[in-house]
């Protein structure tokens, strides 16, 4: 790695706070993990190497997969130190940003933000969770301009996605600063609004429910549904987003798809959201017309289904998808 790169505290030594750990010192960066939970000396002591084996255990078994040098897993290691309760105001003095990732319940989360607003005056703090919303949180935090939501997906360590959500409060400056340290680390941030669930925890919601609801309804088996998500859904949606695959489709034909699963199913739920309509009625269909969700006006739509086919062929060979020609 280039350059220096700045302390980052984790607070809370569970799996996400551990996750973040191992992203932050695979980075390059100093990291405090820091137990904001008063403990014996013995129990710490316990924690924390349960925390280090646990971190070690997830390097070496990227290292087995031949992601890097096993030998550099000491190195890497080597960047995170344990912090108990008494010690956090010290190890806290000189970060750039605080991840906060107490449990999901609001005392702690109140409680963990207050503390961390004192203990680091000028510091980033993010909060990891997952439920609660970045406009609820910032009451708990002095200077709310600094602070925002960063949703990491599970094995943190492992899925390059991180969900930021701003609240209006937030510096603009402040998120631009997240979004750099993430990707310096090689993750990919997005941005969303405050709204529950961010953007894949809603998606995934709905699909998990539908997905449970066809098994009893009768539809098709678990079995069955699963296969059909890993080599159908699941591999689409990796190469193409949902909303470009609108466009690429046409916005036709979700349109009609909507509404007909809609009324077929007796489920709003399905229906397009009337904005789909609008663009529909104004003649942005997507890809073929020019504009859509995407403004396609300077693309060369050849060398871009060029581009998505040769994507596809690739994903579907490396999953054993794609079969060799009977001669």
């Amino acid at each position: 790695m280039s350059g220096v790169r700045r302390p980052i505290a984790a607070i809370g030594a569970g799996r996400m706070g551990r996750g973040i750990a191992q992203v932050f010192a695979y980075g390059g960066h100093p990291v405090a993990l820091i137990d904001l939970k008063p403990r014996s000396g013995a129990d710490f002591a316990r924690l924390a190497a349960e925390a280090k084996a646990e971190i070690e255990s997830n390097l070496r078994a990227l290292a087995g997969e031949g992601v890097f040098d096993a030998a550099l897993v000491p190195a890497i290691m080597a960047r995170i130190r344990a912090v108990p309760a008494a010690d956090a105001a010290a190890a806290l003095a000189d970060v750039e940003l605080v991840w906060e990732g107490v449990p999901e319940r609001i005392e702690d989360k109140a409680g963990a933000l207050a503390r961390l607003s004192a203990l680091a005056p000028e510091a980033i703090i993010a909060s990891t969770t997952s439920t609660m919303l970045v406009t609820e949180l910032q009451r708990h935090v002095t200077r709310p301009e600094r602070f925002l939501n960063a949703h990491f997906l599970n094995p943190a360590f492992l899925i390059p996605l991180v969900e930021i959500s701003p609240s209006p409060s937030t510096d603009a400056a402040v998120t631009r600063r997240l979004v750099a340290i993430l990707e310096a680390v090689g993750k990919v941030p997005v941005i969303c609004g405050a709204s529950p669930g961010y953007i894949i925890p809603r998606l995934q919601a709905l699909l998990l429910a539908e997905s449970a609801r066809m098994v009893h309804e009768g539809v098709a088996s678990a079995e069955e549904i699963d296969k059909a998500v890993r080599t159908g859904f699941g591999p689409r949606y990796s190469v193409m987003g949902p909303i470009e695959f609108i466009d690429y489709g046409g916005l036709d034909i979700a349109f009609y798809g909507c509404h007909y699963m809609a009324k077929a199913l007796n489920s709003p739920r399905h229906a397009p959201p009337p904005e789909l309509d609008v663009l529909m009625k104004e003649g942005k269909r997507g890809l073929r017309e020019g504009q859509g969700y995407y403004d396609w006006r300077g693309v060369d739509a050849d060398a871009y289904r060029r581009k998505r086919f040769g994507q596809f062929v690739r994903l579907f060979g490396h999953l054993g998808g794609l079969p060799k020609p009977v001669v």
